[in-house]
């Protein structure tokens, strides 16, 4: 189960972001800000994945795994 820094608000260890900016839905900018050099690497390589993500599937594209291969015939 992923609870993101629910533990760390609750614990007191880490701030949130101001209301206005949780409301606007940017409370991962503000955590960016207070935390570039850990969070950057998510948030430009994940995100736009995500959004290919949710793209494909608006646009009803479909991906399989690849095929297992068969190792028992393999020279």
């Amino acid at each position: 189960m992923a609870v993101g820094a629910a533990f760390d608000f609750h614990a007191g260890t880490l701030r949130q972001a101001p209301a206005w900016l949780q409301r606007a839905g940017l409370e991962w900018l503000f955590r960016l800000a207070a935390e570039p050099r850990r969070l950057w690497r998510r948030y430009v390589f994940l995100n736009p994945l995500f959004m290919i993500g949710v793209l494909a599937q608006r646009l009803g594209w479909r991906f399989r795994a690849p095929e297992p291969r068969d190792r028992r015939n393999r020279p």
